[in-house]
């Protein structure tokens, strides 16, 4: 095994700012899920099952807004892929090297629970050359590392990025991050608008950063040829 190398492979999908997404994107789909499913504007849902449908509301939730973060170029280098299992479908992020997929959990000790799909992932992880350098092959689309996003919990939030190994054990994995729940938002969030401020001489806006988002420099760009206008086509004094 490499791990300097496949850990270099899973940082370059995952920097800290794709990381501070997900944690945005975890965070506000809990909150969705709770709007969802509340027993007070809906108390037909009041029954013992509640913590069930909202386990679905998550699994739905989770993919679905990842994937408008990764619509939005939240998430940089990373693109979308929906995995057809025969009924259902696997919300998958693929970046250049890893391949990820989001799994909620009860506690961090809990094995996620197995499945075909799972297992095969495993088995990938199982001869990828990143991991195990006995095999010695050329790479394609299946050598990119198959990595669960492990999150959730009851009392104490947590999020890891974990390669589960083993075909035969579905609990053995290696830990590919600290737990992303604790690092500090560095992006917007899913509320959170950027809309240009009243300015009082638009020719300023040549002092704006080239950071600021696209849609601001836009609108600036746009209220500037619109003063310029009227002020062309106003009567001369």
């Amino acid at each position: 095994m490499n791990p300097k190398a496949f850990l270099e492979k899973v940082a370059h999908d995952w920097t800290p700012e794709n990381l501070g997404v997900v944690k945005d994107v975890l965070l506000e789909a809990g909150k969705a899920v709770l709007n969802r499913s509340n027993i007070q504007e809906d108390p037909l849902l009041d029954t013992p099952n509640l913590p069930n449908l909202r386990g679905y509301l998550r699994w739905v939730i989770v993919a679905r807004m990842l994937e408008l973060a990764i619509d939005r170029k939240r998430l940089i280098g990373i693109s979308a892929n929906w995995v057809c299992l025969g009924g259902v479908h696997v919300f998958e992020m693929r970046g250049e090297f890893t391949s990820v997929t989001p799994c909620h959990l009860l506690s961090e000790t809990v094995a996620p629970k197995d499945t075909e799909y799972r297992k095969d992932q495993r088995i990938v992880n199982a001869i990828n050359p990143d991991l195990f350098q006995e095999f010695e092959r050329e790479s394609s689309e299946d050598d990119l590392l198959k990595i669960l996003l492990a999150h959730g919990g009851k009392n104490t939030e947590f999020a890891y990025l974990r390669a589960y190994t083993d075909p035969s054990d579905n609990s053995v994995y290696r830990r590919l991050s600290s737990n992303i729940m604790l690092t500090q938002s560095i992006v917007p969030s899913f509320d959170e608008e950027f809309v240009a401020e009243p300015l009082v001489t638009l020719k300023k806006t040549a002092h704006v950063e080239k950071e600021q988002l696209i849609t601001r420099r836009d609108l600036i760009q746009d209220l500037d040829f619109k003063n310029s206008r009227i002020k062309n086509e106003s009567p001369a004094s």
